[in-house]
């Protein structure tokens, strides 16, 4: 347990039993086919104000911490929360594409956009194990960065200790389902002629697979920074990318539309409108002139 989990971890615990009890017990019951718990952050903010500003400074260190606390509750059912997430939603620091700035890096932001590209699915390694091809031995390297790691110190086992060669043997590693997303500012939050501009989101496990070209939604993540490479080698500047933790969408299915009563009289009257389909061609683009033709 690192020290941000231990400073925090029985405050966590309270604040789970005390307000997600029931959300958590119906996380048990479907995991692992469901593997995450929604938390929303004024719930955090009401609970204690210094952990809520943690979670907004320190959200790397603070999430894990979270999802530590998650895992060690007592449950009244045989079955552990190992691979559970915590999505932390409604967060305050809702910061423009455009008006990213350093001083946001490594912070919890919120972004609202447009999602504009979304890459397949893929399987990404986080445990590489990798067998020495003259002993046979498994030597697991974590996977925490976008390079791929080897084990440079050679063989673990110590009869062997050979610097290989090794093979990746994919059955014993560890893969997490992964996908990258674009997110673009909305048209309408532009301002004269200005061109929208864009963000790179890195989603993971449950997050992927849930978002498509032209939906509006709001991510809520880390956002970091990524060095960029120059043919003679490292340049000083940087890309952000946001580490998503959360997707909140903003556009409704039609089955989530709520129609009251006064809602369905009208669409009654609409429909009894003899001339209805020539209202509706008229309201498509009205200011294109020929549309009638």
């Amino acid at each position: 347990m690192t020290e941000t989990e231990s400073k925090w971890d029985e405050k966590l615990k309270r604040f789970f039993k005390d307000y997600y009890w029931n959300e958590i017990l119906q996380l048990a019951n479907e995991y692992p086919d469901q593997r995450s718990l929604g938390v929303d952050f004024t719930d955090i903010e009401k609970f204690d104000r210094e952990l809520s500003k943690e979670f907004l400074e320190h959200p790397g260190e603070l999430v894990c911490a979270a999802e530590a606390a998650l895992k060690e509750i007592d449950l009244p059912v045989e079955k552990s929360l190992e691979q559970a997430h915590v999505r932390i939603i409604k967060i305050p620091n809702r910061v423009s594409i455009r008006e990213l700035r350093s001083k946001h890096l490594s912070r919890f932001v919120a972004i609202e956009g447009m999602i504009r590209k979304a890459t397949e699915v893929r399987p990404r390694i986080t445990k590489a194990a990798f067998q020495c091809m003259r002993c046979g031995h498994l030597t697991i390297v974590e996977q925490n960065s976008f390079k791929f790691e080897e084990p440079f110190a050679g063989c673990e086992n110590e009869t062997c200790g050979k610097k290989g060669p090794f093979k990746v043997a994919i059955e014993d590693s560890i893969f997490i389902d992964a996908q990258k997303l674009q997110i673009q500012e909305s048209p309408e939050n532009l301002k004269g002629g200005s061109q929208p501009q864009s963000l790179e989101v890195d989603a993971e496990d449950d997050l992927t697979g849930n978002v498509t070209p032209g939906d509006r939604v709001i991510i809520n993540g880390l956002l970091k920074s990524r060095q960029r490479t120059l043919k003679d080698g490292k340049s000083t500047f940087y890309d952000l990318v946001l580490e998503a933790n959360s997707i909140e969408r903003l556009d409704k299915d039609y089955d989530e539309l709520e129609i009251n009563a006064e809602d369905e009289e009208q669409i009654l009257e609409l429909s009894r409108d003899p001339v209805i389909y020539d209202k509706i061609i008229a309201s498509i683009a009205p200011s294109i002139y020929g549309y009638e033709d």
